[in-house]
Parts: structure tokens; sequence; C-alpha cells
């Protein structure tokens, strides 16, 4: 209901040292909670990028597209051939089923042993065994060749770059000039 001017030029005021407005509403919903929880024994938990399952209900169960699921499947398609990255930067992803687990595992916890103060949990993997994004590249364009997908438009042929002009290139030469012809 603002006028795009506006918003533009109150965004980083209200930012202030949050880098986006994904992480600044989240930290003032987590604000909210503990300002309004009153006597509730409450548990907060924090996963990082939620993936694809490890163990449940089966190996790589998803029920959706969305978020890193969607991009891997795009570029296992051949869809999606390039995207900026940055290769050296951690790939923290968690599989469903951990979150899920360590979310009824924090809820266990909480409700029995019920903490004076309010508990908030990291669910990633990035300090203890980190994955770079270049490392995903490498492994994902390996297991859709060894395993391709079903009515895959091209073969999977996916690259990271950090570098936005060669970004730019390969978006035209394999994603804007199949889509002319």
């Amino acid at each position: 209901w603002l006028d795009e001017s506006i918003i533009q030029d109150i965004t980083p005021k209200l930012l202030g040292d949050w880098p986006n407005t994904y992480t600044y509403t989240k930290a003032l919903s987590e604000y909210l909670i503990q300002q309004e929880k009153g006597n509730l024994n409450i548990a907060i938990i924090r996963p990082s990028i939620v993936g694809a399952s490890w163990h449940e209900p089966f190996p790589g169960w998803i029920d959706n597209f969305n978020g890193t699921s969607g991009i891997l499947i795009a570029a296992g398609k051949g869809i999606l051939r390039t995207a900026i990255a940055n290769n050296e930067a951690v790939a923290d992803m968690i599989p469903v089923d951990v979150a899920i687990n360590f979310t009824l595992a924090a809820g266990w916890y909480t409700a029995v042993h019920r903490p004076k103060n309010m508990l908030v949990y990291n669910c990633t993997t990035g300090g203890i065994n980190p994955f770079f994004w270049g490392e995903m590249e490498q492994y994902v364009m390996s297991t859709f060749k060894r395993n391709p997908l079903e009515q895959a438009f091209r073969t999977p042929n996916a690259h990271l770059t950090s570098n936005y002009l060669i970004n730019q290139y390969w978006i035209t030469v394999s994603h804007k000039a199949p889509a002319i012809l």
C-alpha cells in the first residue's frame, strides 16, 4: 500500500544492520515471541536450508520444489544451466527429516525440563561438516549424469559462477537463445 519510492527510502533504515528483509523479519518474530511468551516454555529452532530427506520417509523425499530442491531439479532436467553463487561459500543444507527430528527432540526437552530461559537451537552442519557450493555443483551434476531424471529437457550441465558477466553470457547462450529458437 506504500508507494515504491517510500519503500526504497525506509527499507535501509528499518533493516539497520540486518542484511535483508528475510533475516530482519525472522529477528522481529523471535523478539516478539521472547516478549510475549509469558510463562510458556518456548524453544526456537533455526534450521539452515532445508532440503530433501536423508532417511525418512525414504532417502531423497521432498514434497515440493521450493528453494534449493527446485533449483536442483531444474538443473537435473537441463532447464537451469547457470546460476550466480560463490563456490567457496558453505552450502549449509539440512535434510528435512533431520530438521523435524531435531524439532521433536527440542520440543520434548523443553516440555520435560521446563527451562527458565527461552532456548534457541541452530540446526546446521556448516560449522562441523562444511559442504561448499562448488562441491555441490560437482556432486549434483555427476549424480544426474549417472541417474538421469525422467523427461529431461536437455542433458544436465549447470555451472555456478560468482562473476555477473559470465553468468549473463551463459543466460544468453543457454537460456534465452534456446527459448527464442
